[in-house]
């Protein structure tokens, strides 16, 4: 078995690798020298890029590697993979026959580890094509294939591969000579085909022509469709919105009408209600009309009973009159203010109670009227003075006269003097009057007794 690591003779191995590398395509060329940071350097050095105009150059410099590594695995390997898969129907004979289950049993039968590669006889015959043996030279050099003494022979036979391209090549002049032969007849017919592709033009053009206006009758057309499209869209969504209005009027009108009905049914069943009501009321109010009538018939007589009374107690109640006002009807009172020793004062305030008592409506006298309004004016200085002797320290400073102050309330004391005494004289009188001029029996009497003079004190 021969692997390729091997020398093998009358091979050139840098002829051999610079054939594979010129077989990688341009994205596996480029892909493997970004994969090997030290030979990307080596390209890109100088300030080259990674250009395809470059490739010549870049080949070079990939091949001068390998020959300095005398063609080691480490460095041929990357480009064999790189290689192995561009090249399908090869790859995939190969890569099917080793994953099967034919050579796996080949292996156990022959055995063969798991990472060596060995064809049969047959299964060489069947993949070995003469037009591939570029191919077959780089797998016998680079591959991990293991090919036996034949098969490297028959893959490095150039004789035998000579002939056989050979008698291609006799089958390929055969074949120019019918295609030559072919090419005249259709350079005839190019030539007919030509006279008749002008026609055509022609007429192509016309039918373009017509195409044009065809179209833009087409596009008018189109656009009329498409208005009428519209416009139908529009009427439907038109009648298709008034029928659903139509149907939500429909349906609030029956809503409406449901709820009137009920309405109107409640409203009857409350009227109804209320009528069986008044009607009970109206029993029930005839039934106390008859009470109130009768109860105001009584009412009638109990108030011509009830006048009859009233008009009695008035006839009494006129003959009846108060004693004390009837008594101070009979006072003379100017009299008794000449007959009093009153100073000036005591006399001026008499005489004011005398203009009014002279005014009064019909010169009748009443006790809660005219003797308390004559009482309240004697008794106003008493309240004037103390109030103002309990607040002098403060007064006589406003005043800012304190002699003229104190002269003031020794004026007011001298006028309280004197109502102090009119005060007395009028109790005094008054107490002569009802109690010393009239006896006691005389006031159980309805009238006063005539006028005679004043009983003496006892």
């Amino acid at each position: 078995m021969l692997g390729n690591n091997e020398k093998i003779q009358g091979v050139n191995l840098s002829e051999v690798y610079s054939q594979m590398v010129r077989d990688l395509p341009w994205s596996v060329l480029l892909a493997y020298i970004n994969a090997n940071a030290n030979l990307q350097k080596m390209c890109t050095i100088g300030g080259y890029r990674l250009d395809p105009n470059k490739r010549d150059r870049f080949e070079k410099i990939i091949n001068r590697e390998a020959e300095k590594s005398q063609f080691s695995e480490a460095v041929c390997n990357g480009v064999f993979a790189a290689w192995y898969p561009v090249h399908a129907e090869l790859h995939d004979n190969l890569e099917d026959f080793f994953h099967s289950d034919e050579y796996k049993s080949y292996r156990e039968e022959k055995g063969l580890g798991e990472d060596e590669y060995v064809l049969p006889d047959e299964k060489m015959d069947a993949f070995f094509k003469i037009e591939d043996l570029d191919l077959w030279r780089i797998l016998l050099c680079f591959s991990p294939l293991k090919f036996t003494h034949e098969q490297a022979g028959k893959i490095l036979d150039n004789q035998a591969g000579s002939a056989e391209l050979v008698e291609k090549l006799k089958e390929l002049e055969g074949k120019v000579e019918e295609l030559n032969r072919k090419n005249e007849q259709l350079s005839a017919e190019a030539v007919r085909l030509r006279g008749k592709q002008t026609e055509d033009a022609a007429e192509l053009q016309e039918l373009k022509k017509q195409n044009r206006q065809l179209r833009q009758d087409m596009e008018l057309l189109q656009r009329r469709l498409e208005s009428a499209q519209a416009e139908s869209r529009r009427s439907i969504q038109q009648a298709l919105q008034a029928n659903e209005k139509q149907q939500d009027f429909e349906t609030q009108l029956r809503e409406e009408a449901s709820r009137a009905k009920a309405r109107i049914q409640g409203d009857l069943d409350r009227i109804t209600k209320e009528l069986q009501s008044w009607q009970t009321r109206y029993e029930e109010q005839r039934f106390a009309n008859r009470q109130l009538e009768e109860n105001a018939q009584a009412a009638e007589k109990q108030r011509d009973q009830v006048i009859e009374e009233r008009k009695e107690m008035e006839k009494k109640l006129s003959e009846s009159q108060n004693a004390a006002d009837l008594l101070l009807s009979r006072i003379d009172w100017p009299k008794v203010g000449s007959a009093m020793k009153a100073n000036p004062t005591l006399r001026k305030n008499l005489n004011s109670l005398i203009k009014k008592l002279n005014y009064e409506e019909d010169r009748t006298l009443t006790i809660d009227g005219t003797l308390q309004e004559f009482w309240t004016r004697l008794s106003s200085g008493d309240a004037s003075l103390i109030k103002k002797i309990s607040k002098s320290s403060l007064e006589e400073l406003a005043a800012g006269d304190i002699h003229g102050y104190w002269k003031a309330v020794l004026d007011e004391f001298a006028e309280v003097q004197l109502n102090l005494e009119a005060r007395l004289a009028l109790i005094n009188m008054m107490q002569n009057i009802f109690f010393q001029t009239l006896d006691m029996e005389d006031l159980e009497t309805s009238k006063l007794p005539p006028k005679s003079k004043a009983k003496k004190k006892s």
